[in-house]
């Protein structure tokens, strides 16, 4: 039983999961996804981001390269994957949500 599941393991669940490790919540995220960043890597293989570096960040881990340059699809999905191996995040992958259920009301 966890205090917190969030369901996706992007960008978005990932930074949740970097706040959510400096509380004192058991927490898990569930993503659909094989590995980390897949969603990434099956993306149209000249894809480069229109925003730099600096923007795409997540909390307390810089991108690899020119703060200013423009990060591939492929740098993306590493970053992500480092940034969840970095935090020590716990993921579950491989998970598919099809229903969630209110079991009690905690106080």
């Amino acid at each position: 039983m966890y205090d917190v599941v969030v369901i996706g393991a992007g960008q978005a669940g990932l930074a949740m999961g970097f706040y959510l490790k400096q509380t004192n919540y058991s927490f898990l995220l569930l993503d659909k996804a094989k590995k980390i960043g897949e969603t990434w890597r099956n993306r149209y293989d000249s894809l480069t981001l229109f925003t730099p570096r600096a923007y795409n960040e997540l909390p307390d881990l810089q991108l690899n390269g020119s703060r200013h340059g423009y990060p591939t699809k492929d740098e993306i999905a590493d970053y992500l994957t480092s940034y969840a191996s970095h935090h020590s995040i716990p993921i579950q992958l491989d998970t598919v949500i099809t229903r969630v259920t209110k079991v009690n009301d905690i106080k």
